[in-house]
C-alpha cells in the first residue's frame, strides 16, 4: 500500500535546499518510508533501514542507466551480482594502496601553482597595512580545482588540456543535479560526453599499445573472465573518475573547513594535532555528507514499516537524513570529531558508522583516495593560514540535494608566508 502523500515535504523545493534536516527530521519520526510524488520515488530515511537497502540483494542499480548512465555510460555504478563483483575486484587494488606520500607532489605542485599565488596577492593587503586580515575564495582558488588536478594524474592526462577537463567536469557535475529537467543542461553534458569520447578513445589505444603506469593504461590492459575491458568500459571508467573522483571530494573539503569554522574549538585541535584532520573528514562524513541520496531500484516488493515499494520502483536512500538518525547516533545534529559512535578507524570502509561512502557492495571504491587527498589538502592550508575564520559579513550557504557542498567559501587569515 502507499502512505498517504498530503504530507509529505517536498523535497525539490528551494525551501528544502535552504535546510534539508527539517524535512529529513520529520520523514525520519512520521514517515520512514513514503512515497513522493514529485520524483516518483519512494524515500528510505531511518539509518538501519537505508543500511538494509544498501547491504541486502532487495534492491538493485538497474535504475542507473536511465539517468547518470546517459553521461558515464554502463559502468560498476550500474552493476550488480557477478558482474559487479568482477569489477569490484579489479578496480579495489587500484585504489585501496593509495599512500599520501604517492600524491603529496601532485597536490603540492598544484598549491603552488594554482593556490599560493592567489594566497600570495591576497597576503600582500595585509604586508602593506591595507587590510588587517586577508581574505580568499578557498573553494574557487584551491578545493574546485586540487581533486580534478588529482585524477589528471592518476590518468596521466596532459596539463595543457586542463581547461577541458575541468569544462567536461563541470557539465557533467550539472548533468548528474539536474533534477529540474533543465534541457540545457542536459545538451552541454551529452555535448561534453561526445567530446571527452572522441579525445579518450585514441588515447585508450596509444595506452593499451604503449602502457604506463598510469589507471588508463591498467584498466586498458585488465582482464575480467579472460577477457580484456572494451574501449567503451574504460572510457566510461575515466568518465566516471573524473565526475565522481572531483566533485565529491572538493564538496568534502568545503564541507569539512566549513563544519570546523563554524567549530573553532575543533579547529584548533586539528591545528595543533594534525592526525584528527581524518577524524574531522569521518564526522563529516557523517553531519554533512556530499552525497546525500543514493538511488536505487526494488529488486522484489519490499516490505518496509508498514509500507509495500513494488518491485522496479525507485528509491530514494536519504542518506544524510540517515546519518542524523538519533536511534543510532547521540546528539546526530551536533559535529563532535571526537564521538565514540562514529568510528575514525572503520570510517573508510564498508563497516562505517556513516553512510556517507554508502556501504556493502557499493561502498565508495574511491574513499581511501579522499581521505589522502584531504589529509593533504587540510594540512597545507594549515602550513599556510593562521588566524583562520570566516570571513566578516560571510554567510555560507550549502546547497545542493543529491551532491551538496559549498560554491564559495571566503576566509580572513593571516599569512604563515
Amino acid at each position: 500500500m502507499h502512505t498517504a502523500t498530503a504530507d509529505v515535504p517536498d523535497i525539490l523545493s528551494d525551501e528544502h535546499d535552504n535546510d534539508p534536516q527539517i524535512a529529513y527530521q520529520y520523514l525520519r519520526e512520521v514517515s520512514p518510508v513514503v512515497y513522493h510524488p514529485g520524483s516518483d520515488s519512494y524515500l528510505v530515511s531511518r539509518h538501519s533501514d537505508v543500511q538494509r537497502l544498501l547491504r541486502g540483494q532487495e534492491t538493485n542499480s538497474q535504475n542507473y542507466a536511465d539517468g547518470l548512465g546517459l553521461i558515464f555510460g554502463r559502468t560498476v555504478l550500474e552493476l550488480d551480482g557477478k558482474e559487479h563483483q568482477s569489477h569490484r575486484l579489479l578496480l579495489n587494488p587500484l585504489f585501496h594502496t593509495v599512500r599520501i606520500d604517492d600524491l603529496r607532489p601532485t597536490v603540492t605542485t598544484t598549491v603552488e601553482q594554482m593556490f599560493l599565488p592567489q594566497l600570495d596577492a591576497a597576503a600582500d593587503r595585509v604586508r602593506t597595512g591595507e587590510r588587517e586580515f586577508a581574505s580568499i575564495d578557498l573553494v574557487s582558488t584551491y578545493f574546485g580545482e586540487l581533486p580534478i588536478s588529482v585524477i589528471e594524474t592518476m590518468l596521466d592526462l596532459p596539463r595543457e588540456r586542463h581547461e577541458d577537463f575541468s569544462r567536461w567536469y563541470r557539465a557533467f557535475h550539472a548533468f548528474t543535479a539536474n533534477l529540474s529537467g533543465d534541457q540545457g543542461v542536459i545538451d552541454r553534458g551529452l555535448a561534453a560526453r561526445a567530446e571527452m569520447t572522441e579525445y579518450v578513445l585514441p588515447l585508450i589505444e596509444e595506452r593499451r599499445a604503449k602502457p604506463g603506469a598510469d589507471l588508463i593504461s591498467q584498466m586498458a590492459l585488465a582482464e575480467i573472465d579472460g577477457n580484456r575491458l572494451s574501449d567503451e568500459e574504460v572510457r566510461a571508467f575515466v568518465s566516471l573518475m573524473i565526475t565522481a573522483g572531483g566533485e565529491t571530494t572538493d564538496r568534502a573539503l568545503g564541507l569539512m573547513l566549513l563544519n570546523l569554522l563554524q567549530h573553532p574549538d575543533q579547529l584548533s585541535a586539528v591545528r595543533d594535532n594534525r592526525e584528527l584532520i581524518v577524524d574531522a573528514f569521518v564526522e563529516t562524513m557523517r553531519y554533512t555528507p556530499p552525497v546525500g541520496i543514493a538511488g536505487r531500484q526494488a529488486a522484489v516488493d519490499i516490505e518496509l514499516h508498514g509500507v509495500t515499494i513494488p518491485k522496479g520502483a525507485r528509491i530514494n536512500l536519504l542518506i544524510a537524513a540517515a546519518n542524523r538518525d538519533p536511534r543510532k547516533f547521540h546528539r546526530p545534529n551536533d559535529f563532535d570529531m571526537f564521538r565514540q559512535d562514529n568510528s575514525t578507524s572503520k570510517g573508510f570502509s564498508g563497516a562505517s558508522d556513516h553512510l556517507g561512502f554508502a556501504t556493502g557492495r557499493h561502498f565508495c571504491v574511491g574513499a581511501q583516495l579522499a581521505k589522502a587527498e584531504i589529509e593533504i589538502a587540510t594540512g597545507m592550508i594549515l602550513d599556510n593560514m593562521s588566524n583562520l575564520r570566516l570571513a566578516e559579513g560571510f554567510v555560507p550557504k550549502p546547497t545542493g540535494l543529491w551532491t551538496r557542498g559549498v560554491d564559495v567559501l571566503e576566509v580572513a587569515f593571516l599569512p604563515n608566508r
